[in-house]
């Protein structure tokens, strides 16, 4: 067993179960739609991990042409931004001036992202495929990483719900570069270096759920 495809069954399994805790949990009727955005967010990068499995246990490779799992990732990300600004955003800023440096730190998260890319795969020896794959997820990471990190910095001082989910921010901002990782880690060919981020992204997948329940009960109590 390769260490790509080891780290793909870790992120695969533990993503596979946070998933099915947040539905558990999450997928009712009149339960917090920022919930069920986030366990749907696990279980894309469930449905993605698996399709890799079975891509490089019958073909052997998982950029060799494009594949439906790298949506997995994409779709984790979508869901993601989707949660934050959505279903979070509007409940903490009213769009006055006095949380402006709010708005404008944060820009520090998707900078960070583009410019990993530019510098990293624009100049990079990689194929065609993995530079618009990294693009992509590059793309979408910048989007999700820039309300997250804005929720960790954000004053709540009226509901307490966005003070409640900052350990799940902290998580989802390192799965955001961890996404970015595990593509730079695949284009270098770098299996140990792969593997490392699929132990990661599995801690990260199989706790997100259960933290995001902890902090909306600590918010409701």
């Amino acid at each position: 067993m390769t260490y790509l495809l080891l780290s793909n069954i870790i992120a695969c399994v533990c993503a596979a179960v946070g998933f099915v805790y947040g539905a558990v949990k999450f997928m009712l009727p009149k339960k917090a739609t920022y919930a069920q955005m986030i366990t749907l967010a696990v279980g894309c990068t469930a449905f993605g991990k698996a399709y890799q499995i079975v891509r490089l246990l019958t073909v052997g490779d998982i950029l060799g042409e494009f594949q439906l799992g790298l949506l997995g990732t994409v779709g984790s990300l979508v869901f993601l931004f989707s949660a934050n600004f959505g279903a979070m955003d509007s409940i903490a800023d009213d769009g006055s001036k006095a949380y402006r440096k709010y708005r404008i730190i944060p820009v520090v998260a998707p900078v960070s992202v583009i410019l990993f890319y530019v510098l990293i795969f624009l100049p990079g020896d990689f194929s065609v495929l993995v530079k618009a794959v990294a693009g992509a997820i590059s793309f979408f990471a910048a989007q999700a990483s820039y309300f997250n990190l804005k929720h960790l910095i954000f004053p709540d001082f009226d509901y307490g719900v966005i003070k409640c989910l900052k350990l799940y921010n902290i998580l989802a901002l390192i799965f955001e570069f961890l996404c970015l990782a595990d593509i730079t880690a695949y284009g270098f060919d770098s299996e140990i270096a792969s593997l490392i981020v699929g132990i990661l992204t599995g801690v990260i997948m199989i706790i997100m759920t259960p933290l995001v329940e902890r902090g909306i009960k600590k918010w409701t109590t």
